[in-house]
């Protein structure tokens, strides 16, 4: 299954965090696209999103006012992260090192990721399906959230063919950028419905659909585990983007945000973060400090929030790419250009 990177966790969604404080932190902000985020349903499809191997990725430069700390535009030391203020003083972005997952935080993202994919293997592409996972230890990891949710990807290999399906479900725009790296085409991309349940279990509907697809497992034959129900969706917040050239690809994404939010960025201890400044928009840009590895996600990262919009950015690559951060700026540029 092929699936997009996503590296950013929304601190606006912390009360929807899955398990007891510190008991479970996924570090599914290294991950492999979708994108994005420490909060159920957007932590369930950035993980996702992750590897190629994915929330819930416009801008109006001179519309973002961020304070950039220090005024420089250099590298900075990986010890040493980033944060952009707004107008206000507020931080609204900063980058930050993922903590690494505990033991029971594997155990429970392998579990998931497991009952996941058995569900995905029963949906056809583009469906959106709830489902109660009839486990005592998941249940009792996650008693906030007792329904999981799950979306079948459907990919679109012509970008006219995508640029339909954002019209239809109302997704994050995107402009095909005119200055890709050369020998760069457009590969597949998708859009992600839109989470229809706010706040979870404080939310009407998402009680009643709970309860249904409860008392559904009590008189669920035995050895039944998965219980399901699939939904009709109409609005996506979350649009992305490949591009390959052989083995290699970069990738954008643009995800929907809720007001106000504020995001992390994560990286490890050896990148080297830097602050950008491209058609009066403040970005971010980290390069990965190491060479190989099972934790590199990519090599070079860029992105940037649209707070006007409320929209997060992110272009990335593969961690063997042969592009530099310039590659990246250039489609920033593009992207920035375009609104």
């Amino acid at each position: 299954m092929r699936e997009f990177q996503h590296t950013v966790q929304d601190e606006s969604i912390k009360e929807m965090d899955l398990l007891p404080t510190k008991a479970f932190k996924i570090q599914v902000f290294d991950v492999t696209d979708k994108v994005m985020d420490r909060v159920y349903q957007k932590e369930q499809r950035k993980a996702r999103l992750f590897a190629k191997g994915l929330r819930s990725g416009i801008a109006v430069p001179a519309m973002i006012s961020f304070f950039v700390l220090g005024a420089s535009l250099t590298g900075y030391a990986a010890s040493q992260y980033l944060e952009f203020r707004n107008s206000k003083g507020d931080v609204v972005l900063n980058t930050a090192k993922a903590d690494e997952p505990t033991d029971f935080a594997k155990t429970y993202s392998r579990l998931l990721n497991a009952y996941s994919q058995q569900v995905k293997d029963q949906l056809q592409p583009g469906e959106y399906a709830a489902y109660y996972i009839k486990d005592d230890f998941m249940n009792n990891a996650d008693r906030s959230n007792p329904i999981k949710f799950e979306y079948k990807q459907g990919e679109f290999s012509s970008f006219n063919s995508l640029q339909n399906e954002i019209k239809r479900t109302h997704a994050p725009r995107l402009d095909s950028p005119s200055h890709l790296p050369n020998g760069y085409r457009f590969d597949y991309g998708y859009v992600y419905p839109a989470f229809m349940y706010p706040k979870f279990l404080q939310n009407k509907e998402y009680r009643t659909l709970a309860d249904e697809l409860i008392q559904k497992s009590k008189t669920a034959p035995a050895g039944e585990k998965l219980l399901i129900k699939k939904l009709s969706w109409e609005k996506a917040d979350f649009t992305a983007a490949r591009y390959v050239k052989g083995s290699d690809y970069v990738s954008i994404s643009i995800t929907t945000l809720t007001p106000d939010s504020k995001l992390t960025v994560f990286q490890n201890d050896r990148d080297a973060a830097e602050k950008l400044t491209i058609k009066g928009t403040a970005a971010y840009y980290i390069k990965s400090g190491e060479i190989s590895g099972a934790s590199i996600t990519s090599k070079n990262r860029l992105g940037w929030k649209d707070d006007d919009h409320h929209l997060l950015y992110e272009i990335y690559d593969n961690p063997s790419s042969p592009l530099v951060k310039q590659d990246l700026v250039k489609i920033a540029e593009d992207l920035l250009t375009s609104h």
